[in-house]
């Protein structure tokens, strides 16, 4: 009778911690990764109460800090503990921007956020690279046909070899260059940005639809975040 009582008593204490909320409590957000109706990228609980998007070009260099300085702080503080989400939508400044935005949805969603990482962190690089080509063999940047126009620019530029370290081959990139549902995308959300949410430089950022005047950086961003509610 004592083995039995032990064995029930450790069933239920065993089934009681499957059932506890402290359980559902242990997903990783910032592993989550889902598209927004509009084709944006989100990071964390889709549910979340509070729905942080920021507006991002790739040739900005204020956006590449403010991806240096806010992804630690941001996933762990504020992702991670359920309460926010954060999306990242294009704003197109030029054909660089456009390619660069094409090539960080390559491999799909799960893919999207190391793409992202990984072009924004070898900015400084390639950016060089785009300043000093001359302005004969950019002016071929937008001569001609869209993908071959891409597929060029991702040449001059160096985005291949930035692609290979996230395991995308050159002939696969090639074919996100010349996927045009991604491209159509890309452009709505910077009409989007432009029109509707008026914003007037990136990196911009908006909060549950409204955009937040005069923040456009991660020290000007963390004390809207720290005033969101938590539950």
């Amino acid at each position: 009778m004592k083995l039995r009582s032990a064995y029930l008593a450790s069933a239920l204490v065993t089934a009681a911690a499957l059932a506890s909320p402290a359980s559902a409590q242990q997903t990783d957000w910032t592993k989550r990764v889902t598209q927004s109706a509009m084709g944006g990228h989100i990071i964390g609980n889709p549910l979340a109460k509070n729905r942080l998007v920021e507006y991002v070009s790739y040739t900005c260099n204020h956006c590449a800090d403010f991806e240096v300085a806010s992804k630690g702080p941001l996933q762990s503080g504020y992702i991670a503990k359920g309460h926010v989400n954060a999306e990242v939508r294009n704003y197109v400044r030029d054909a660089v921007d456009f390619t660069a935005a094409i090539l960080a949805r390559c491999g799909g969603r799960t893919k999207f956020f190391g793409n992202h990482n990984a072009l924004m962190a070898s900015q400084d690089k390639w950016l060089k690279t785009v300043m000093s080509t001359s302005p004969e063999v950019q002016k071929t940047w937008y001569q001609g046909e869209t993908n071959e126009r891409l597929k060029k620019i991702a040449t001059d530029v160096g985005f291949y070899p930035v692609m290979a370290k996230r395991g995308i081959t050159k002939a696969q990139a090639n074919i996100c260059l010349a996927d045009k549902d991604a491209q159509d995308k890309i452009l709505a959300m910077t009409k989007y940005g432009a029109e509707t949410v008026k914003i007037t430089g990136t990196p911009s950022f908006t909060i549950n639809d409204k955009l937040l005047d005069k923040v456009h950086s991660w020290p000007a961003l963390q004390p809207a975040l720290a005033a969101l509610p938590t539950k």
